[in-house]
């Protein structure tokens, strides 16, 4: 009898990903594939509003799932080479259902919902209408718990590493896949020396001394990345119009406004924060909420409108530094009072964004997540923290990039400028 042929799929990072039907777990991942919870992915961009500033990135969460399940099975092969079918499988549907709860424009839909996406994941494999749950639990009933464990760091020792720590799968695969929609240069580390010199060591996952210089380049290439992609000013503008919008929207909607047309189902549920079941969530995408946004254009909101406009067509507000202290302070006062002195609502149409990242999180004996620190396997059998060896590494970790800026529309922006012309 001849051997079945492999499921192809094409890829711009990984070239080609193949799962091989004849062989259990990777005739299981091609059954989670296409399941409609996986499928729904396809409709979640992964980079939300990024296409604003880098027109290339478009590609959803699907695409992204997929390779960070190729890196998590070439992960998985160079420790455990001949590992039973069913931890692998364990670690491979874990790299595919990592991102399962994410909802529209992801982090957004978080700050909106207060939910995280983590729990959002753990609700849909933990429900028997759910599809990958079906696909898991005829398997192995416990699987579906299993793996949302596993997702997100937790238990199956030492490979859980593979799906969640500093140096896993899924980071592998957004700083090269996001590098190469953007066009962003800076996205590109020697991955493949890293898979290569994965290593371990008495119950610890570590990579060989001889990549030290391959992981100080991917923790760079991370580093870079966000302060030009993912947290880029006019993107966060966006995402912050983007949740005034909704969060608009449920004012005139609880104030019993008219003129405001409201989406029912679960996003009527997101928008109104009437969100009990965290499915709910998993029922919505992207063109949801654009189909919202542009009803909302049409509002007689002046506020709604101008904010879906802005959105719908591309027309963003602007974005100055807002410092810490009492010089802060005075600019947000006097830029809401030019949004008020136009008859605009200061809370609806002066935002704050913050955001910061950490390139390196150091190892700290005793602390919770003192497990998720990179080490390193030095030639005469130690395993240490990276940062022990590596000066790079060690600056990383004291670095902390934070920003605060002031998100308005731009004629706000200047009727400020015009009174206080100091202070911008």
């Amino acid at each position: 009898m001849s051997t079945p042929r492999p499921k192809l799929f094409r890829d711009p990072v990984h070239d080609v990903i193949a799962w091989r039907k004849d062989d259990p777990c990777e005739k299981a991942i091609l059954r989670l594939i296409d399941t409609p919870e996986m499928q729904r992915l396809r409709r979640i961009r992964q980079l939300g509003l990024t296409s604003f500033v880098y027109h290339g990135a478009e590609h959803s969460r699907f695409v992204h799932s997929m390779g960070v399940t190729a890196f998590a099975r070439r992960m998985y092969d160079q420790l455990r080479p001949i590992g039973p079918w069913e931890q692998r499988l364990l670690v491979l549907a874990s790299a595919l259902c990592h991102d399962l709860g994410h909802g529209p424009f992801s982090h957004v839909t978080e700050r909106i919902t207060g939910l995280h996406h983590e729990r959002v994941t753990e609700a849909l494999l933990a429900s028997p209408e759910c599809g990958v749950h079906r696909v898991l639990a005829s398997i192995d009933p416990q699987l579906p718990e299993r793996v949302a464990a596993f997702a997100h760091g937790q238990g199956g020792g030492p490979l859980r590493h593979i799906v969640a720590s500093q140096l896993d799968a899924d980071r592998f695969d957004y700083i090269l896949r996001d590098g190469h929609a953007t066009g962003v240069k800076i996205g590109v580390f020697d991955v493949e020396r890293i898979l290569s010199m994965l290593e371990e060591h008495d119950g610890t996952l570590a990579v060989s001394h001889r990549a030290i210089e391959a992981v100080e380049g991917y923790l760079l290439a991370r580093f870079h990345m966000y302060k030009q992609v993912y947290l880029h000013k006019a993107t966060r503008a966006a995402e912050r119009m983007l949740e005034a919008a909704m969060r608009r929207a449920r004012v005139l909607a609880l104030d019993g406004a008219t003129g405001a047309w409201m989406p029912d189902g679960p996003l009527g549920r997101i928008v109104l924060g009437e969100l009990s079941d965290p499915t709910d969530v998993a029922r919505v995408d992207d063109t949801d909420v654009w189909h919202a946004l542009r009803r909302w254009t049409e509002a007689r909101d002046a506020e709604l409108a101008e904010l879906a406009d802005g959105l719908v067509n591309r027309r963003l507000f602007k974005t100055v530094l807002l410092e810490d202290g009492e010089s802060g302070e005075t600019l947000l006062a006097e830029v809401r009072h030019a949004a008020a002195a136009r008859g605009l609502d200061p809370e609806t149409m002066v935002l704050i964004d913050s955001s910061e990242d950490t390139p390196y999180k150091p190892y700290v004996p005793g602390a919770a997540a003192e497990d998720d620190a990179i080490r390193l396997a030095l030639q005469d059998g130690r395993i240490v923290p990276i940062e022990a060896i590596s000066d790079v590494v060690r600056l990383l970790g004291q670095l902390r990039y934070s920003v605060r800026r002031l998100v308005a529309p731009a004629r706000v922006l200047e009727q400020a400028a015009r009174r206080q012309p100091a202070l911008l």
